[in-house]
């Protein structure tokens, strides 16, 4: 048709720029290439001058930036050096405290054979040579098993050591300190006290482990550093030192004797190790005055007596972490100055045509602002059809479903009308019209829009969508007047459910924020094929939600209510009876002697009287009266507005419509009879419905006893009829 136009946006990044008038490059010849730099030579010399201002504050910039990050990086290198390296010392330690403590231990360290001791003792030195001397005493502080056989016998019960060990009662390691057993070098001693299976103080164990021995880790640190980091020429060097400031050793001084306290000498990183776990600190080296990167970190003798914490120092000199970058920068800056010269000319030949590339890439930047607006109003709508999927499978009714869908379709597309249409089945005509924001001649032009055969079956087959612009001109083709209807655009759209058509969606009118528009737009018609489809879905879950409903609250073989909904029933019925004072009555009805049914003609049989009994039943009863089956040959009518006169004529009406007319049965008829039993409920003798299912299960208990097939009724709750009942059972 000819109004139905679908329109398509041109994609941005297919529209070429049109074309722009430039003026021509300057062409830089020998002829006006020095007239040109007479006229400019000021505006020149300013922007080679900025130009060159700038470039040296950017190497300055990248220096200072390369130099900061190269310190950073060399710092964390040497902290995590210094902190292996304390994590080594730690180990050797903790293995020497674990010789001495397996010593304390052995049979062997009570003193019953000394010479074995004594091999046992030179193995263990001859294994560790970080051991300076190792020996054992009797309980008076006697020397029985040394490495050293100078000592033998030797009285050591003065010694602050064997004092010690006399009052503790595990291995303890003591501080780095100058004795006689270290040999006139730094030593920890580790000692632990003997004692027999009974307790009594045996003797001591001690053990010297000198500092230059354990330094051997710290040596192989700076080792390692040159051969990764920097070279042999570096200043890289290493100092130990206790929770003091005492200096234990330094690589500088070898094995000499250090009678320095870095705490007191100020040197920042001495006083730092012992407040932070590790880090590194740029200070002035105290002997040669240098500046240096220095880092720290904290060793923890845990099984000293106190706790020791010693500082690993590792320090490099700056100069050694700069000098490569220097010399790189000075090679930098020569070849920066070749290369800006020669830039200058071709920067003053590209001021020009920058100007005119400015006007390009304005124009393409409106282009990119125009694809991002669109891409904008489609995140936007996906936005909106996430929500409008979550808003319409929340609703729990049709109505509300239906009404939910004409409010997002119109908020969706600006539409000013709105209009959906319910179809029947079989005629499609519409059962069930709904508007949104119109008034009568809106909804009637809508309704009465004069489409041709072709796109009635577009709406009404496909799932595609019709759109028609510029309506007014399509009044006039189809011989309406101009004014026919207050429409410009038009846009609808199917919706099916469960495969089948279900109605029509129809928006009219799209507003802009500059006014009516002439169509909906392309975006707009798949905002709303989308939310057709959703809108389906919604509805099948609606319809299977109530198919589901419907078939939890019936009997499967008879169709009828079943036992908890016809109490509840009940419930509601009473409730209602309450308010308004009518009377309810209540039957049970009881097939007789149905079990000789299903045992001489088999469950089969059965079942179909079982159906027959219920279709009789529910033909027999009031549109109002509500049937159930409550058991399996048993079934409950709950009659409302039925006072006991007229319950009796009830009664009689079900107990006829069963035993008066045979069944017809694959094994031929077959007379069935039912006792009925009934009781009534009324504003004179209000009952429980449990009272109230008694009485009439009394009743039908009066029946059965009488020889079955006939109707009792119960009309109130006296005393002798409930007694009845309680002996009835």
């Amino acid at each position: 048709m000819e109004n139905q136009t679908h329109i398509t946006t041109p994609d941005p990044a297919l529209v070429l720029p049109a074309p722009v008038s430039t003026s021509p490059p300057i062409s830089f010849t020998t002829d006006r290439f020095p007239a040109w730099m007479d006229r400019h030579h000021t505006w020149i010399v300013s922007v080679v001058a900025v130009m060159t201002l700038v470039t040296l504050l950017c190497l300055g910039w990248a220096a200072y930036a390369v130099r900061h990050e190269m310190i950073q990086s060399s710092g964390h290198s040497l902290v995590q050096a210094a902190t292996d390296a304390a994590s080594k010392l730690d180990m050797m330690i903790l293995e020497r405290y674990g010789d001495i403590q397996m010593l304390s231990t052995a049979p062997m360290a009570r003193g019953q054979n000394p010479e074995a001791l004594t091999k046992y003792l030179r193995e263990l030195v001859h294994a560790h040579p970080a051991y300076r001397w190792i020996g054992v005493t009797d309980s008076r502080g006697k020397i029985i098993a040394t490495t050293d056989t100078s000592n033998t016998s030797l009285d050591l019960s003065q010694r602050h050591w064997f004092q010690l060990a006399r009052t503790i009662t595990g291995v303890r390691i003591l501080d780095a300190q100058v004795n006689e057993e270290s040999g006139g070098t730094s030593a920890i001693t580790v000692i632990a006290p003997l004692h027999s299976p009974d307790g009594r103080f045996l003797g001591a164990i001690a053990a010297v482990v000198g500092v230059p021995s354990l330094m051997n880790i710290l040596d192989d640190t700076m080792q390692v550093l040159k051969n990764i980091e920097w070279t042999e020429e570096s200043h890289i060097e290493y100092q130990l030192l206790n929770e003091k400031g005492d200096l234990i050793a330094d690589s500088t001084l070898c094995d000499r004797p250090c009678n320095l306290n870095l705490k007191q000498l100020g040197l920042p990183s001495a006083t730092l190790v012992g407040m932070n776990a590790r880090g590194f600190v740029e200070e002035t080296h105290l002997r040669r005055g240098a500046s240096v990167i220095t880092a720290y970190a904290q060793l923890t003798i845990a099984h000293a007596d106190p706790m020791l914490r010693w500082g690993i120092l590792i320090r490099v000199d700056r100069d050694s972490i700069l000098t490569p970058i220097r010399s790189l920068l000075w090679k930098l800056l020569f070849l920066a100055i070749l290369i800006l010269l020669p830039l200058l000319g071709l920067v003053l030949g590209m001021i020009k045509a920058l100007h005119a590339e400015w006007g390009t890439a304005k124009r393409e930047f409106q282009r990119a602002t125009d694809a991002e607006t669109a891409l904008k109003k489609r995140t936007e709508a996906l936005h909106a059809l996430v929500v409008a999927a979550q808003t319409l499978s929340a609703q729990q009714d049709l109505d509300g479903l239906l009404h939910q869908l004409l409010h997002l379709a119109k908020e969706n597309t600006g539409a000013r009308y709105a209009a959906l249409g319910v179809d029947n089945d079989n005629t499609r005509d519409a059962i069930q019209f709904l508007t949104a924001g119109m008034d009568d001649a809106a909804a009637h032009a809508i309704r009465t829009l004069p489409l041709e055969q072709g796109s009635l079956e577009s709406l009404g087959q496909e799932d595609g969508a019709l759109r028609l612009a510029h309506l007014t001109k399509h009044w006039a083709t189809v011989g309406f007047s101009a004014d026919h209807a207050p429409m410009t655009s038009f846009l609808g759209v199917s919706i099916r459910s469960h495969g089948q058509f279900f109605g029509r969606l129809s928006l009219a009118n799209k507003t802009t924020a500059s006014g009516l528009a002439t169509d909906f737009s392309e975006l707009d018609e798949q905002v709303v094929l989308t939310l057709a489809a959703q809108a389906g879905t919604a509805i099948q879950n609606l319809q299977l939600l109530h198919d589901s409903t419907e078939q939890a609250r019936h009997d499967s073989l008879t169709g009828l209510l079943n036992h908890s909904t016809t109490l509840t029933i009940l419930t509601q019925e009473l409730s209602r009876a309450e308010r308004s004072h009518h009377p309810v009555a209540l039957l049970i009805a009881d097939l007789d002697h149905f079990k000789r049914v299903n045992d001489t003609y088999g469950h089969p049989v059965g079942d179909v009287v079982i159906r027959e009994t219920a279709q009789r039943l529910r033909a027999t009863a009031r549109r109002y009266d509500h049937v159930g089956r409550i058991g399996g040959e048993e079934f409950l009518i709950v009659a409302p507005n039925c006072d006991l006169d007229a319950l009796r004529e009830c009664a009689e009406r079900f107990r006829v419509a069963i035993s008066d007319m045979p069944f017809d049965t694959p094994s031929g008829p077959l007379t069935i009879t039912v006792s009925i039993g009934a009781t009534v409920w009324s504003s004179e003798h209000p009952l429980s419905s449990d009272l109230l299912c008694k009485m009439a299960d009394y009743a039908l208990y009066r029946v059965k006893s009488r020889g079955r097939n006939g109707i009792d009724i119960v009309p109130h709750p006296h005393a002798l009829v409930i007694e009845q009942m309680e002996n009835a059972g």
